[in-house]
This record gives structure tokens, sequence and C-alpha cells, in this order.
């Protein structure tokens, strides 16, 4: 493969400005690694000159293999205790391994600290090990903005890529589309932005019920590297699962994450989102948050739960419904396989704040302890006792409580939906995301209400309570 040589030498780990497409300025970086690039290109046909920290270079394009050869000179990265960096200290490249160099640099960039780093040398997983189990949740995040897959031990403060080292290039590139200023912002800061990107970009793309392909594409972009398993149904809702925790076990416990796809009316070409702190509205025409907030809720979850150590293996299983606007029609084809072996259904599709939905018009969605114990995990921490169990309107919940699963409705902050009036409270919508992050954190709560439901229920009277309603839900 031909690249021009400013992109490998950001694969590299190298840092320079682009002064013009023959000249590369290398003030900013240290004289160390200025000394150990002059060697590389002293060893190659390239022709080029250098101006004090000015690199001029007469080929532009060259062929990443032959590139990589030169690179790779001996002994490189064979302490694998590479990779330290702070502000008085930058890393020597020289000390880096191949693959993993400039992923390693652009996360010193970014205000990660790194103190070891091995690209796995074709036998292994790459893997990065911080200074800080905050270096290492901020390294998490900025990998999941470009969509690299890992895997979290926040305990030893190390991140295993979940990629083979060939395939770390073409992350680093996009790393280092990120802008400095990243690097100021606080971890929960960066989290929040994050997660305001994710709903932005939702809000920004059409998808009228009945003609969800676009948001649906989108979608399952994003799902591609959260998920194990991924699926359109015939009807079109996007169902798919992931398991977190020891694969070496069943998991004992599978939750459903749902919201839906389609929005009441067209979103409107050329309307802007209006910023009022964190109350957004739309320009003209619906914002369009009901329902693509409670999509960014449950995308930034899985996102989280990446990082995140689980005791016990649990399965998350995830479906984004089409016509949800139009009668539930996507929710109501979902097959029963899909459904049977879920334990609780936590749906992302309430207006307001604070509202945990267990029921609507002489519906229960849920036993009352289950409602009880979502409420007490959101208000874990926190002062305002923001989250109340209480009645609602119709949603899917209703078509997953017909299915026997204990089922909550929760609300994602936007308020009068369908109208031009709409708008959505990110301070409220992000309140959700920390709920739901909550359960898992504290899936030994979820699980004390499910089995004390369950003595409650015996299981003769279940499995028909389930069939019955499978029957209800056919005829509906």
């Amino acid at each position: 493969m031909v690249k021009i040589m400013s992109a490998l030498l950001v694969e590299q780990g190298f840092i320079f400005s682009q002064v013009d497409s023959r000249t590369l300025d290398f003030s900013n970086e240290s004289e160390l690694n200025v000394e150990f690039l002059k060697k590389i290109l002293n060893e190659s046909n390239c022709c080029h000159e250098w101006q004090g920290s000015l690199l001029i270079v007469e080929d532009t394009l060259w062929n990443e293999s032959e590139w990589l050869a030169l690179c790779a000179v001996p002994g490189r990265g064979r302490t694998e205790m590479c990779g330290y960096f702070d502000e008085e200290d930058n890393v020597s490249l020289a000390m880096l391994d191949l693959y993993i160099s400039g992923l390693v640099r652009q996360l010193n960039r970014l205000g990660c600290m790194t103190i070891m780093s091995c690209d796995g040398e074709g036998e292994r997983r790459p893997n990065i090990v911080f200074a800080t189990e905050n270096d290492t949740e901020r390294a998490a995040l900025l990998m999941v903005e470009v969509e690299l897959k890992h895997r979290v031990k926040l305990a030893r403060k190390t991140i295993v890529i979940l990629k083979e080292r060939k395939e770390l290039l073409s992350f680093v590139s996009l790393l280092n589309e990120l802008p400095e200023n990243l690097s100021a912002i606080s971890t929960e800061h960066l989290e929040r932005t994050m997660f305001e990107n994710v709903v932005e970009e939702l809000l920004e793309i059409p998808g009228v019920s009945g003609y969800e392909s676009i948001i649906r594409n989108h979608v399952m972009k994003k799902l591609a590297t959260l998920t194990d398993k991924m699926t359109v149904d015939d009807y079109g809702n996007i169902l798919a699962e992931v398991t977190f925790g020891r694969a070496c076990r069943e998991p004992s416990l599978t939750i459903l994450l749902n919201s839906h796809l389609d929005v009441v009316d067209e979103i409107e070409a050329g309307r802007e989102i209006l910023k009022c702190g964190p109350v957004w509205t739309s320009s003209s025409g619906i914002l369009g948050a009901d329902d693509r907030a409670g999509v960014g809720v449950i995308l930034h979850t899985l996102k989280q739960l990446q990082q995140m150590e689980f005791r016990a293996p649990v399965k998350v299983k995830i479906a984004f419904t089409v016509e949800e606007e139009v009668g539930l029609c996507g929710a109501k084809s979902v097959s029963s396989e899909f459904l049977e072996d879920i334990h609780a259904a936590l749906v992302v599709d309430r207006r307001g704040r604070g509202d945990v939905v267990t029921g609507t018009r002489g519906i229960d969605f849920c036993d009352e302890l289950f409602g009880e114990m979502l409420a007490l995990i959101g208000n874990l921490g926190d002062d305002e006792n923001r989250w109340e169990p209480t009645l609602g309107g119709s949603s899917d919940t209703r078509i997953w409580a017909q299915q026997g699963i204990q089922s909550v409705n929760l609300s994602v902050g936007y308020q009068y939906e369908h109208t031009s009036r709409e708008e959505l409270n990110l301070d409220d919508a992000f309140a959700t995301a920390n709920l739901l992050k909550k359960v898992f954190l504290h899936l030994d709560l979820l699980k004390s209400a499910l089995s004390g439901i369950r003595r409650a229920t015996p299981n003769t009277d279940e499995r028909l309570r389930r069939n019955g309603r499978k029957s209800v839900s056919a005829a509906s």
C-alpha cells in the first residue's frame, strides 16, 4: 500500500506540523526522536534535506511495507517498559514496538500517561499499561471514540486491544484528528462531550416511521464494534447482543436495552439545533429527541460497559425498533426466540426527568419491587433523589411486559415531543445514561429484586403467565 510520508510519520508517532506538501516542521518533537528519524531516513533511498527543524522530502509517496521495514530497527521495543510520558520527558519512539508507537504517542498527546506497551509481536493481543486508573479510563473513552475495540482491566491500569497489531496503524490517524485541546478537558467532561456528540449526530439523521434505513445503517455502524452479534430482522429492527465478563461461564442474567429508531415527522432539511445551555431545540419542525436521545443513551452505555470489569458474566441484548410511533409495530414483530432468555428490559423512551414508568392504563410493566429497585439504584450517591416509579403512557415497554419480562421505561429528558416546541435537556439525558451505568455497577441489587419476584411467583404460574402474554401479543 502506498501512503504519503506525513501519514506514515503519524503512524509511527512522530510529532510535527505540515508547512506545505514537501515540508514538515519538527520543532515540537524531541531531539531524541528527531535523531531517530534521521537515522531511518539516512538508511533509505529517500531524497531529503534538513534545514534546522524543517524536513524537506522530495518523494512524498512511500510503500508502507518498505517504510515499516526501515522503522524496524534492531532492538526496537525490546524492554517493553516503554512509553512513559509526562510534561518533562517525552517518550522515546525507538523504545516503542513498531505497530503500537503511534497509538501510544497519540494517547500521550491527548492527556493519557503510559508506562508500558507491547504490540503483541504477532503472538498475543496488543496492550498498554497506564500510570493511573484515570488515565486508563480516559484512554478507553478515546478508543471508543475512534471505534477501536478493546477490553479494560482497570485494577491493573491496562487496556488490551482486540485487534491484530497491523490493524493498529489505521486507528492512529483517527486519534490524530482529535483536537489537541481535549488534553485539557477532565475525563468526566470528556465523557459528557462525547455523549453530546453522539446525540447531536443522531438528531441530524432522517428516519420517519417506515423509512428508517439511513438511521438504521448509521446505528449499525456504531454497534459493529460494541456488540458480539447483530442482525436486522424481517421487519427492520436492529437486534444485537454482547456478553461482558468471563466467557468461561454462561451468563445468569440477560438485560434488554431498547429504544426506537423512527421519529414521528421527518426532520426538516437545513434546520439548526439551537443550544441554550443544556437545553436543545430545533429552529424548525421537530427536534427528533423522541427517541434519538434514547438511542444515544444506549450507544453511550454500551461504550461505558466496554470499560467495566464484571465479576460474573452478563448478557446484554439490544433492540432498536422501527415504527414505534405508528403502533409499536417493530416491537410486536420481534421474535420470541430473541426475547426468551431476557430477565429485565430497560426502555429509554420517556419524556421528562426522573420517571421510572412501571405501567400504563391498568397494565403493569413490572412488579412493584422491580420499579422500586431501579429507582433506588438510580438514586445511589445522588442527594437529589431524581428517580421515582410512576405510571406513564404506551411504548415498546408494553410489548416486552406482555412477554413476562420485568420492564420499565426511563425518562430521557425530552419535552413537548411531536411538536415544533420539542426540546431536550442534555443534563437529564446524561443522568439517564448514568442510571444505566449504575444498574450494571450494582447488578447484585438488580438480581436480588428479580430473585425476590421469582420466589413470590410459583414457576408454573410464571410459565403460564408468560405463555398467556405471548398470546396477547400475537393477537394485538
